[in-house]
């Protein structure tokens, strides 16, 4: 199942979060910027008011019960604008392009999650108004999102060794397997082996994808023209 890449999408949502605010609406509405470009990924501009939407989202995300539903890319730690910085450097990946996703499935499902976790509809609906976007729009964000988790699990897939199991069996078998048989427990084993890798391999192979990138930080660091390469 194949479907039109979701750039342009969030290109557009982009481009709608890039209105000048002037300062004194600024000042009576907190949380509203006045917009500028604080950073780009291979010429990609990535605007203040980008990464103030999705600290937002983030952080609603954060206070929730179940906020493992929203996928790796939305409930990592770190600064929004890292977090904002990695996404583009995946979209900009040639394999993400190969990777699509038809079903909205988990989309609606992120979204109305989302859309409950404020005490009524008008709270949403004003949270919608602020950030000046759709619910549409928050939908194809969420898909956005479930789609470069999936670029993940398929771009880091670490394979297991059966000596790597036995090896984490044994230094836990009293505390966490309860001395239990290695054939008891052989799947729980292999699970929790595979997760322990996955989270090295992941982090390096994004540590290399954002050594890799060309970036640029706006308005960091005391050089006096205000710009920062991180190379």
């Amino acid at each position: 199942m194949r479907q039109a890449p979701l750039q342009p999408a969030l290109l557009l949502l982009t481009t709608s979060l890039l209105v000048v605010t002037p300062p004194a609406a600024a000042a009576e509405e907190p949380g509203v910027l006045v917009d500028r470009i604080v950073a780009t990924v291979s010429q990609r501009p990535i605007s203040a008011s980008e990464v103030a939407m999705e600290s937002a989202i983030r952080t609603r995300i954060q206070g929730l019960k179940a906020k493992q539903a929203f996928g790796r890319l939305l409930t990592e730690p770190g600064e929004p604008l890292e977090a904002v910085i990695f996404k583009i450097i995946l979209l900009q990946q040639p394999s993400t392009a190969e990777v699509q996703l038809d079903d909205m499935t988990m989309a609606e499902q992120r979204l109305d999650r989302f859309e409950q976790s404020f005490d009524n509809p008008l709270l949403f609906a004003a949270f919608l108004k602020r950030w000046a976007i759709t619910q549409q729009d928050l939908l194809e964000f969420f898909h956005l999102y479930a789609r470069l988790d999936t670029v993940i699990e398929v771009s880091v897939d670490p394979q297991v060794k059966e000596e790597e199991e036995r090896a984490y069996y044994e230094r836990n078998r009293d505390q966490v397997f309860g001395g239990r048989e290695f054939t008891e427990v052989a799947d729980l084993v292999s699970r929790q082996v595979y997760l322990l890798k996955f989270e090295v391999e992941y982090n390096a192979w994004r540590s290399r994808l954002r050594a890799r990138a060309s970036k640029r930080y706006i308005g960091r660091g005391s050089n006096n023209k205000g710009i920062v390469l991180d190379k």
